[in-house]
C-alpha cells in the first residue's frame, strides 16, 4: 500500500497488544460475555486480536470493522490461526456498515488517554442501535472519566517555548494556538495538586448522545502552581473485569491527557479549582477552569476568582484558503440533513412525524431508519 506509514502502523498495533494489562483484561472479558454460537461485531479491530478472542470463546461468526489500513494484517494473522471461515473482515468505518444480521455482542477498543478521543463514544451508540440484538451484550459496558489539578512545568514549558524569541525571531503568535490544545504526557502522584475526582460516568450500553459535559471541584491540598488539568479513564469491561491508567494505581501502559491553562497560578493550601469539560464525540474539546483563592483573613486579602476558557477549536489557525479565494465553503449533504431538522423544530411535531420527514427527504444520508433515528434524537437533545 502506498501512502501509509507502515512501520507506525505496525509498532503502534505492536505496542497495543504488549500491554498485558490491555489485553488479557479484554481477553477475561471477551470469554465471559461471548457465548458459544454468538456472532460478534468488533468495531475497530486493528489487527483482529479482539476478533479471534472472540472465536476462542466460541463465536459461530465474527464481523471484523476497521477502517484503516491495518486489517490486512489482521486478515493474514486470522488466515494462520485457521479461523478465517468464522470471521468476516470490512474494511469501513462502522458508521458506514450495514451487516447482514444482528450481533449478539458488540465488542470495541478505540480509546485514547482519556477514553473520548477515538470517537467511541458515537461508534458505540450508532452500532449498539444498528447492529445489536434486543437484549445483546457490550463491551466495554461503561467509562468513567477522571481528572486532578497538576503541577507540570515541564508540559507548560513545551507552551511557553513559543513566547520566547528563537534564532532571533518572535514565535509568539502560535502560543496562543498551543494553549488550546490538549496534549498526552505520563503523570505521576507527584504532580497531583489536589484529590483525583471523578469528571462523569458514561454507560456504553444506554448512552444516548455523543455530547459529553462533566464537571467537578477540587480543593488544593498542596501549595504549588498550577498547570493544567491531567485526565484519564477507568473502563468497567464486564462485571468483576475493569482496566484503568490512573497515575496512582494504571493496569494498562496508557498516558494521560494534559489541558494547559494559559497562564499557570500560584495555588495555596484550601484553594478551589473547578473544573469542566466538554466535548462532541472526542473531536473538539472545551475546559473551563475556574481559581478561587481562599481569603486568609488579613485585611485586605479577600477572596481571589480567576477564570479560564480553552477550546480546541482555536488549537490551529484556519488557512487563507480556508478564509477567502475562490473556495467557498459549502454544506455536505448531511449537513444539509441536520439544517433540515433545525428548520423543524418548532414544536409542531413530534419526534416519529420529525423520523418520517427526515427520511423521506433525506434518506441517502443514513444506512438505516435506525441511524436517522439517532441523528434526529442527538440533534433534537443538544438544540431544544
Amino acid at each position: 500500500m502506498l501512502g501509509i506509514d507502515a512501520a507506525g502502523i505496525i509498532d503502534f498495533h505492536r505496542y497495543m497488544l504488549a500491554d498485558q494489562g490491555r489485553t488479557e483484561s479484554y481477553q477475561r472479558a471477551i470469554a465471559q460475555m461471548v457465548r458459544p454460537g454468538d456472532v460478534v461485531a468488533d468495531i475497530g479491530t486493528g489487527t483482529g486480536i479482539l476478533a479471534l478472542f472472540a472465536c476462542l470463546a466460541g463465536a459461530q461468526r465474527v464481523y471484523a470493522i476497521e477502517v484503516g489500513p491495518a486489517i490486512e494484517l489482521a486478515r493474514q494473522v486470522c488466515t494462520k490461526n485457521a479461523l478465517q471461515d468464522r470471521v468476516v473482515f470490512l474494511n469501513e468505518l462502522s458508521f458506514n456498515v450495514i451487516l447482514p444480521e444482528r450481533v449478539d455482542v458488540i465488542v470495541s477498543e478505540i480509546l485514547g488517554s482519556i477514553a473520548l478521543q477515538g470517537g467511541i463514544l458515537g461508534l458505540m451508540i450508532d452500532a449498539r442501535k444498528r447492529m445489536l440484538k434486543e437484549g445483546g451484550r457490550v463491551v466495554p459496558q461503561s467509562l468513567e472519566l477522571s481528572i486532578v489539578p497538576v503541577e507540570a512545568p515541564k508540559m507548560h514549558c513545551k507552551i511557553d517555548i513559543w513566547k520566547r524569541g528563537l534564532y532571533g525571531l518572535d514565535f509568539s503568535p502560535v502560543r496562543s494556538f498551543a494553549v488550546n490544545n490538549y496534549y498526552n504526557f505520563k503523570c505521576d502522584p507527584q504532580n497531583f495538586l489536589s484529590d483525583p475526582k471523578p469528571l462523569g460516568r458514561i454507560p456504553l450500553s444506554e448512552a444516548e448522545s455523543a455530547y459529553f459535559r462533566g464537571a467537578a471541584t477540587c480543593v488544593a491540598s498542596r501549595a504549588g502552581v498550577l498547570h493544567g488539568i491531567a485526565g484519564w479513564l477507568s473502563l468497567d469491561l464486564v462485571p468483576g473485569i475493569t482496566i484503568s491508567n490512573s497515575p496512582s494505581k494504571p493496569d494498562v501502559h496508557w498516558g494521560h491527557a494534559f489541558f494547559p491553562l494559559e497562564t499557570p497560578v500560584a495555588l495555596n493550601l484550601g484553594d478551589c479549582v473547578s473544573v469542566a469539560i466538554s466535548t462532541h464525540d472526542g473531536m473538539e474539546w472545551r475546559w473551563q477552569v475556574g481559581v478561587t483563592r481562599q481569603a486568609d483573613g488579613k485585611e485586605g486579602n479577600l477572596a481571589k476568582e480567576m477564570r479560564f476558557d480553552h477550546s480546541s477549536f482555536f488549537g490551529f489557525p484556519l488557512t487563507r484558503k480556508d478564509l477567502a479565494g475562490p473556495t467557498k465553503p459549502k454544506l455536505s449533504r448531511k449537513g444539509e440533513a441536520e439544517q433540515f431538522v433545525l428548520s423543524l423544530l418548532n414544536g409542531e411535531r413530534t419526534i416519529t412525524e420529525l423520523e418520517k420527514e427526515l427520511i423521506g427527504s433525506y434518506s441517502d444520508c443514513f444506512p438505516s431508519p435506525t441511524a436517522a433515528s439517532a441523528f434526529l434524537k442527538e440533534i433534537v437533545k443538544r438544540t431544544s
